[in-house]
């Protein structure tokens, strides 16, 4: 669809963000987010984001984020104040409040609540769908993997960022549904949605 609005992918693909990519107090916010969820600052950097959804040229790179990125984690990072620049804050601190019971359904069994590697991060997991003690230790980890990518947008100028959410609304019904059954004729107002998200 966002190729029908005139997009097109890059040729060349951007790493995944790290830590010494980022301004240096953006990093030390990071590294206080690790900690506020359980995890010990020298485990920095031992965080590794996965790659972007799509790099498109002009250096414009788009993340697609499913349910599983909406919860209370995400939303404790959202409220921080270096965050506050970022287009999609508002709506993202909207989508943890109201839609954990759909994250939660998808994501509160096995690998997607915890791992052997998140442990080691944040501590040993609560019972799947129990948030006192340790929690979540994936959902933490997945919360920091997207404020690397918040932060890196704010870090530099070559490369933009947008983020979209399945939960967002496109011509009247949600993105979710939008990409259940795409058409080119959607694709504008898909890019619209891109280009109001662009940090």
């Amino acid at each position: 669809m966002l190729a029908a609005a005139g997009h097109r992918q890059a040729e060349q693909k951007l790493p995944a963000p790290r830590l010494p990519d980022l301004a240096a107090n953006l990093a030390e916010h990071i590294k206080d987010h690790l900690e506020a969820l359980g995890g010990d600052r020298d485990a920095a950097a031992r965080l590794r984001p996965g790659s972007w959804d799509l790099a498109l040229d002009g250096g414009l790179l788009v993340e697609l984020d499913e349910e599983l990125h909406f919860n209370r984690y995400r939303g404790q990072i959202l409220q921080a104040p270096w965050a506050s620049a970022l287009p999609w804050t508002k709506p993202y601190l909207e989508y943890c409040n109201l839609e954990e019971e759909r994250c939660l359904a998808a994501a509160k069994w096995g690998q997607r609540w915890t791992n052997p590697s998140c442990e080691r991060m944040f501590g040993v997991a609560s019972q799947p769908g129990d948030f006192d003690d340790g929690g979540a230790p994936r959902w933490k980890q997945r919360a920091l993997y997207d404020a690397i990518k918040d932060a890196f947008a704010l870090s530099q100028s070559e490369h933009r960022l947008a983020r979209v959410s399945v939960h967002d609304i496109v011509d009247g019904t949600t993105l979710e549904q939008v990409l259940r059954t795409p058409t080119p004729e959607r694709g504008v107002a898909v890019a619209r949605l891109v280009a109001s998200r662009v940090a």
